[in-house]
C-alpha cells in the first residue's frame, strides 16, 4: 500500500538558459521550493568555467531581483549553475589538480557574482574513467563547500540511467551524502523499455531503484524531464507524469519534478501548465491508472 504523500511538500526545478524564469514567482503559487537552474556553465577540459547562458540578459542584477520578487511572493528559492549540459566531461591526462584548481576558482567567483546557491553537476557524456570523475568532483564539492561555509552552499546530481552507477553513484558513495541536497533523475535519457506495453512500471522501478541507492535521509529526489520536443521520442509526457504521480505516493523523498525548458520560446510545455501537471502528479494516486 502507497504511503501517504505530503502535499505541501512539492518541489520543482527547472533548467533555463534566458530570462524566462522570471515569470516563475507568479505562476508557481502551491510549491514548497523552486530550485533554478541556469544552464549551463561549460568549460574546455582545464576547469575554467565560464556561463553559457543569455549573459546579455541573465545578470547578476537579475538573479538578485527574481530573489528579491521570490521573496515577496513567499516563494522560497534556490539558485544553482549547471555544469556540463552538452559539454563532455573530459580532463586531460595529469591534469586532474589543476581542473580541480581551476574549477574551484572560476565556480566559487561565478557562484558570488550571481548570488548562486550551489552547483548541479549534469555531464550526461563522461569521456573519463570513474576514478577521475569520482576525485574531480569529490574535490571540486568539497573546495566549493570549504570556500563557501558561511553561505549554505548546496550540491545537487543530475545522473540518467547511462551514467548512473558507472559515474555519479560511486561520486555520492564517495562524500559525505549530507553535501548533496538534490538528486535529479533525468529520466527521458536513455530510457529503453524492454517491454513497451509496461514503460509506467518499469520506469516507476528504475526510479525506485535511484531513491534506494540516493539513501541518505534529507536528500530531494527529483524526477527530471524535459519541456523539448526533441527529448520525448523515448519518454512521453504521459508517460512521465504517470509515473511521477505513482512515486510521490509511494516514496515520501520523491519530492517533486524537474523540467528543462531553457526557453519558454520553444519549449512545447507552456510554463503555465507546468504547476498544474505537478498538482495532478501529486494528487490522489487513486485517479489514474
Amino acid at each position: 500500500m502507497a504511503e501517504t504523500c505530503d502535499s505541501n511538500n512539492k518541489v520543482i526545478r527547472e533548467y533555463h538558459h534566458d530570462a524566462s524564469f522570471m515569470s516563475r514567482c507568479d505562476i508557481f503559487t502551491d510549491v514548497t521550493e523552486y530550485q533554478l537552474c541556469l544552464a549551463y556553465a561549460g568549460e574546455s577540459g582545464k576547469g575554467n568555467f565560464e556561463p553559457k547562458w543569455d549573459t546579455d540578459n541573465v545578470t547578476p542584477h537579475l538573479i538578485e531581483q527574481f530573489k528579491l520578487n521570490c521573496a515577496a511572493s513567499n516563494l522560497p528559492v534556490k539558485v544553482f549553475v549547471s555544469i556540463g549540459g552538452d559539454d563532455p566531461f573530459k580532463v586531460a591526462a595529469g591534469g586532474a589538480d589543476d581542473w580541480v584548481l581551476n574549477a574551484t576558482t572560476t565556480l566559487h567567483h561565478m557562484i558570488n557574482e550571481y548570488h548562486i546557491d550551489g552547483i548541479d553537476v549534469n555531464y550526461t557524456t563522461i569521456l573519463c574513467n570513474k576514478k577521475l570523475f569520482v576525485n574531480c568532483f569529490k574535490d571540486l564539492i568539497r573546495g566549493l563547500r570549504e570556500a563557501l561555509c558561511t553561505t549554505g552552499f548546496v550540491a545537487s546530481l543530475a545522473p540518467d540511467a547511462a551514467t548512473n552507477e558507472t559515474f555519479y553513484l560511486p561520486l555520492y558513495r564517495s562524500i559525505d551524502n549530507s553535501w548533496i541536497g538534490t538528486v535529479v533523475f533525468q529520466c527521458f535519457v536513455d530510457f529503453e523499455p524492454k517491454d513497451p506495453n509496461r514503460s509506467v512500471e518499469i520506469l516507476v522501478r528504475q526510479v525506485e531503484k535511484i531513491v534506494e541507492e540516493y539513501d541518505y535521509y534529507d536528500s530531494k529526489i527529483l524526477l527530471g524531464y524535459s519541456a523539448i520536443k526533441e527529448d520525448w521520442n523515448k519518454v512521453s509526457p504521459p508517460l512521465f507524469f504517470l509515473a511521477l504521480n505513482r512515486l510521490v505516493h509511494s516514496w515520501p523523498r520523491v519530492k517533486g519534478a524537474s523540467v528543462k525548458v531553457l526557453s519558454d520560446t520553444y519549449a512545447f510545455i507552456p510554463p503555465t501548465w507546468i504547476p498544474k501537471l505537478l498538482s495532478l502528479a501529486v494528487s490522489d494516486p487513486g485517479k489514474y491508472p
